[in-house]
């Protein structure tokens, strides 16, 4: 089972989270959480996903565009 990780703004920088198994959206922020109940939220908006890779990109609120 391959769990998706989180990045902010790029993809080529650090994940923010990973091991992740749900997302939801709600207006202005990204609430992530991991098969074991560990959960972040991202105050920004979904910027894409690549399900090939299990990888999330968000746009952090105020942050640049990729």
């Amino acid at each position: 089972m391959c769990l998706a990780k989180a990045y902010l703004d790029k993809w080529d920088a650090d994940p923010v989270f990973q091991d992740i198994a749900h997302m939801r959206l709600r207006d202005e922020q990204v609430e992530l959480s991991t098969l074991f109940g560990e959960e972040k939220v991202i105050l920004g908006r979904l910027a894409e996903v690549d399900f090939a890779a299990s990888k999330i990109l968000l746009n952090e609120r105020g942050g640049k565009k990729p």
